[in-house]
Protein backbone atom coordinates (compact mmCIF):
# COMPACT_ATOMS: atom_id res chain seq x y z
CA UNK A 1 0.00 0.00 0.00
CA UNK A 2 1.71 3.52 -0.82
CA UNK A 3 -1.01 6.38 -0.57
CA UNK A 4 -4.54 5.03 -0.45
CA UNK A 5 -3.66 2.70 -3.48
CA UNK A 6 -3.11 -1.24 -3.00
CA UNK A 7 -0.77 -3.12 -5.22
CA UNK A 8 0.27 -6.44 -6.00
CA UNK A 9 3.04 -7.90 -7.59
CA UNK A 10 2.16 -9.25 -11.66
CA UNK A 11 3.16 -12.82 -10.50
CA UNK A 12 0.78 -12.74 -7.42
CA UNK A 13 -2.34 -10.32 -9.34
CA UNK A 14 -4.75 -13.24 -10.79
CA UNK A 15 -4.39 -14.93 -7.06
CA UNK A 16 -5.76 -11.76 -5.35
CA UNK A 17 -8.19 -11.07 -8.21
CA UNK A 18 -9.48 -14.34 -8.23
CA UNK A 19 -9.96 -13.81 -4.11
CA UNK A 20 -11.70 -11.22 -4.61
CA UNK A 21 -14.19 -12.32 -6.67
CA UNK A 22 -14.82 -15.35 -4.64
CA UNK A 23 -15.57 -12.69 -1.83
CA UNK A 24 -17.88 -10.53 -3.69
CA UNK A 25 -15.76 -8.14 -4.86
CA UNK A 26 -15.95 -6.84 -8.35
CA UNK A 27 -12.38 -5.00 -10.23
CA UNK A 28 -12.86 -1.92 -11.51
CA UNK A 29 -9.29 -2.36 -13.12
CA UNK A 30 -5.81 -0.74 -12.33
CA UNK A 31 -2.80 -0.40 -14.08
CA UNK A 32 0.90 -1.26 -14.07
CA UNK A 33 3.20 1.40 -11.74
CA UNK A 34 6.81 0.96 -11.24
CA UNK A 35 7.19 1.47 -7.01
CA UNK A 36 10.73 2.36 -6.48
CA UNK A 37 11.97 3.43 -2.74
CA UNK A 38 11.62 7.37 -3.45
CA UNK A 39 9.35 7.23 -6.66
CA UNK A 40 6.11 6.21 -8.02
CA UNK A 41 6.10 6.36 -11.31
CA UNK A 42 2.64 5.38 -13.11
CA UNK A 43 2.21 3.65 -16.37
CA UNK A 44 -1.47 5.00 -17.07
CA UNK A 45 -1.11 4.02 -20.43
CA UNK A 46 -0.98 0.00 -19.25
CA UNK A 47 -4.24 -0.41 -17.87
CA UNK A 48 -6.88 -3.26 -17.68
CA UNK A 49 -10.01 -2.07 -17.05
CA UNK A 50 -13.87 -3.78 -16.87
CA UNK A 51 -16.75 -2.24 -18.20
CA UNK A 52 -19.05 -0.28 -15.96
CA UNK A 53 -22.15 -2.46 -14.42
CA UNK A 54 -24.89 -2.90 -17.06
CA UNK A 55 -28.68 -1.43 -15.99
CA UNK A 56 -30.45 -4.26 -14.21
CA UNK A 57 -27.42 -6.27 -14.52
CA UNK A 58 -27.11 -9.16 -11.28
CA UNK A 59 -24.04 -8.42 -8.90
CA UNK A 60 -22.74 -11.89 -9.20
CA UNK A 61 -23.22 -11.49 -13.07
CA UNK A 62 -21.04 -8.25 -13.11
CA UNK A 63 -18.21 -9.27 -10.46
CA UNK A 64 -17.66 -12.20 -12.75
CA UNK A 65 -17.72 -10.81 -15.64
CA UNK A 66 -14.85 -7.45 -14.29
CA UNK A 67 -12.87 -10.32 -13.01
CA UNK A 68 -12.74 -11.61 -16.19
CA UNK A 69 -12.06 -8.45 -18.54
CA UNK A 70 -9.28 -7.37 -16.21
CA UNK A 71 -7.57 -10.96 -15.79
CA UNK A 72 -7.95 -10.63 -20.10
CA UNK A 73 -6.47 -7.43 -20.19
CA UNK A 74 -4.16 -7.93 -17.46
CA UNK A 75 -2.49 -11.04 -19.21
CA UNK A 76 -2.40 -9.07 -22.54
CA UNK A 77 -0.76 -6.89 -21.20
CA UNK A 78 2.19 -8.95 -19.27
CA UNK A 79 2.89 -10.54 -22.65
CA UNK A 80 3.23 -7.91 -24.46
CA UNK A 81 4.75 -4.93 -22.80
CA UNK A 82 8.61 -5.23 -22.61
CA UNK A 83 8.57 -3.72 -18.87
CA UNK A 84 12.55 -2.69 -18.78
CA UNK A 85 11.65 -0.33 -21.96
CA UNK A 86 8.65 1.60 -19.95
CA UNK A 87 11.21 1.10 -17.09
CA UNK A 88 13.64 4.08 -19.32
CA UNK A 89 11.07 6.12 -19.37
CA UNK A 90 12.11 7.19 -15.64
CA UNK A 91 15.77 8.16 -16.37
CA UNK A 92 15.78 10.00 -12.73
CA UNK A 93 14.92 7.19 -11.17
CA UNK A 94 18.02 4.95 -10.61
CA UNK A 95 16.61 1.65 -9.54
CA UNK A 96 14.98 2.00 -13.07
CA UNK A 97 17.50 3.33 -15.49
CA UNK A 98 20.73 1.75 -14.17
CA UNK A 99 22.14 -0.98 -16.21
CA UNK A 100 22.85 -3.09 -12.74
CA UNK A 101 19.19 -2.81 -11.58
CA UNK A 102 16.20 -5.29 -12.88
CA UNK A 103 13.04 -2.59 -12.67
CA UNK A 104 10.57 -5.32 -12.84
CA UNK A 105 11.58 -5.71 -9.55
CA UNK A 106 9.74 -2.52 -8.35
CA UNK A 107 6.77 -3.16 -10.81
CA UNK A 108 3.16 -4.05 -9.43
CA UNK A 109 -0.17 -4.05 -10.61
CA UNK A 110 -2.66 -1.43 -8.79
CA UNK A 111 -6.42 -2.64 -8.95
CA UNK A 112 -9.65 -1.09 -7.40
CA UNK A 113 -12.48 -3.61 -6.07
CA UNK A 114 -15.84 -2.54 -4.99
CA UNK A 115 -18.56 -4.28 -2.74
CA UNK A 116 -22.18 -3.93 -3.38
CA UNK A 117 -23.50 -0.96 -2.65
CA UNK A 118 -26.58 -1.06 -0.35
CA UNK A 119 -29.88 0.50 -1.70
CA UNK A 120 -29.37 4.60 -1.13
CA UNK A 121 -31.53 5.32 1.82
CA UNK A 122 -29.20 2.18 4.21
CA UNK A 123 -31.97 -0.08 3.96
CA UNK A 124 -32.62 -3.34 2.12
CA UNK A 125 -34.74 -2.87 -1.19
CA UNK A 126 -38.34 -4.23 -1.04
CA UNK A 127 -41.42 -4.26 -3.77
CA UNK A 128 -43.94 -1.98 -2.35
Amino acid sequence: MRGNEYAWSPDDFPEVLAKAEGLGFACLGGQFQFRAPEATCEMYWLNADAGDRLPHEPWSAYVSRSSTEVRSAFDALIKSTDFAVEAQRWADVPELCSAETAPTKYLCFVSYFIAERPAPNNTLETDV
